[in-house]
C-alpha cells in the first residue's frame, strides 16, 4: 500500500515539475499509456505480445517494428516518450524471465524492489539500508548461479530512478 501512495505521489510531483520523457519512469509512463489496453505490467505484455528478431523488438501479430510503431504516435504519446519505451522494452527482453523465475516469489516486482530497497553508489548497485554490494550478495542468494548475477543486477540498475543514483 505504501508503495502505492509512493509511486502514485511520483507520478503527480513529476507531472507537476514537467518532468522530460528523458526522467520519465517508463514503468509510470507504460502503466499510464499503455496499460489500458494491454497488460497491466510491461514485463507481461513484452513477453505475451511482443518477440525480437533481425529488426529488433516487433509485435507477434503484426510483426511491426516496436519503436517505429510508437514512434508514429501509438499510445498518444511524444517521440521522447517512445524513446523511453522502447529501450525499457528492449532493456526486459534482455533481461528474459529470470527475476520472474528466481526472485518475483519473494520480492514481487522487480521495479519496486529496486525503487525502495536499491540505491547505486559510486557505480556500484548497493543496499539502499544495509549497504551491501548487491551482486556480491545476489552470490549466495535467490538461487542464482554466477552467470545469472549480472543480469539480474543490470534488471534491478536499470529500475532505479534517477534520484537514487548517487
Amino acid at each position: 500500500m505504501i508503495a502505492k501512495i509512493w509511486l502514485a505521489g511520483l507520478m503527480v510531483v513529476s507531472g507537476a515539475f514537467g518532468a522530460s520523457a528523458q526522467q520519465a519512469d517508463p514503468h509510470t509512463l507504460y502503466e499510464s499509456a499503455c496499460a489500458k489496453c494491454h497488460a497491466a505490467h510491461a514485463g507481461d505484455f513484452v513477453f505475451e505480445s511482443l518477440m525480437m528478431t533481425g529488426d529488433g523488438l516487433v509485435g507477434q501479430t503484426t510483426g511491426l517494428p516496436v519503436a517505429s510503431f510508437l514512434a508514429s504516435g501509438h499510445g498518444r504519446i511524444s517521440a521522447a516518450e517512445a524513446e523511453v519505451l522502447a529501450r525499457h522494452f528492449t532493456s526486459i527482453h534482455e533481461g528474459g524471465q529470470l527475476f520472474q523465475q528466481k526472485c518475483y516469489v519473494c520480492h514481487q516486482r522487480a521495479v519496486l524492489l529496486s525503487q525502495l530497497k536499491l540505491i547505486e553508489r559510486d557505480g556500484q548497485l548497493t543496499g539502499r539500508y544495509s549497504g551491501r554490494d548487491i551482486a556480491d550478495f545476489l552470490i549466495d542468494h535467490g538461487r542464482l548461479t554466477p552467470e545469472e548475477v549480472p543480469v539480474i543486477v543490470e534488471r534491478l540498475t536499470t529500475n532505479l530512478p534517477p534520484e537514487a543514483v548517487q
